[in-house]
């Protein structure tokens, strides 16, 4: 194991990430900082290394997924995760006004403030954006495996398909009332339901986790929903009498079937957890170093 310089800031980077090699090298120019390049599944060990080792500020460079993951070890704890943008969307590090430019990113995790910041849980695993569970991961996890042999949009189609004619329904524990839906999303903080910010956290929004579930009572209503949906291009979102949408602080999520684990999307990456899936919002349960102008915007997501 890579032992850590006291005098300098430890950054922690994957070195497959896309944009890895350019900032590197960015990285290694800067005699503050020590680098430790390792893969996804080693970062999380190299960050417990750090700090057992008295780190108070340890950088991270990658994308949500790999944030997500060093949220996880640090969440709790009065160290403070800087960020270096390094993803292909990089939803985190936008919301909290964080610079995209590697070298401002940089110079603002070496001497900016942390400040505390919301986060969700499903069962033990931390994420900061958002998760999803149902129709829409089987519909990844089939195109993936079609491509190999077809192209995208033909793949997507055969798995369009292939999910109409399994869907499923999870069923939600929302205090004393059980809700039905092929399709939930959980989001850290409340999110905008219309376009151009659909999706996205709203600044003037609630904290908590925000609840989108496509409510259905039964196999046949999921049916004429999707198929509503794929052939007369009907959005459940603007069907209110459709769609759970609330805030919330907990939530119990699970399914009438014989195997106990099944996937799910959190933050972008699927991870195969075990039913039933207990969400939970914990605020400000993660130090991140952002800029003084989005400290106060951060309060409201």
């Amino acid at each position: 194991m890579t032992r850590f310089d006291r005098k300098t800031v430890p950054v922690f980077i994957n070195p497959e990430s896309g944009s890895a090699s350019g900032i590197i090298d960015l990285l290694q120019q800067d005699q503050r900082l020590s680098v430790h390049a390792m893969p996804a599944t080693d970062m999380a060990d190299g960050l417990r290394k750090a700090m057992q080792e008295g780190a108070t500020r340890i950088l991270v460079s990658g994308g949500d997924g790999t944030l997500a993951l060093a949220g996880g070890v640090l969440a709790g704890t009065d160290i403070a995760l800087g960020i270096i943008p390094g993803g292909t969307l990089n939803h985190f590090a936008k919301r909290l006004g964080i610079p995209s430019d590697p070298q401002a990113a940089i110079e603002l995790a070496l001497t900016g403030q942390a400040q505390p910041v919301d986060v969700g849980y499903v069962n033990d695993l931390l994420f900061i954006n958002t998760s999803s569970v149902g129709a829409y991961v089987h519909f990844v996890r089939t195109r993936e495996h079609l491509e190999q042999w077809m192209n995208y949009h033909l793949a997507s189609l055969f798995a369009g398909l292939r999910r109409l004619l399994r869907l499923r329904s999870a069923h939600l524990q929302l205090d004393s009332n059980t809700i039905h839906s092929p399709l939930v999303f959980v989001g850290v903080g409340e999110r905008g339901l219309a376009f151009p910010t659909l999706g996205q956290v709203r600044a003037d929004g609630q904290n908590g986790l925000h609840l989108l579930a496509v409510r259905t009572q039964n196999r046949l209503e999921t049916l004429k929903l999707a198929f509503s949906a794929a052939i007369w291009g009907r959005d459940p979102l603007n069907q209110s009498q459709t769609l759970e949408d609330c805030m919330i602080g907990a939530l119990v999520l699970d399914y009438r079937r014989k195997k106990r684990r099944i996937h799910v999307a959190v933050d972008g990456e699927l991870v195969f957890l075990k039913l039933p899936l207990h969400y939970r919002f914990a605020v400000g349960a993660l130090s991140v170093i952002i800029p003084d102008t989005a400290s106060k915007e951060q309060q409201s997501t």
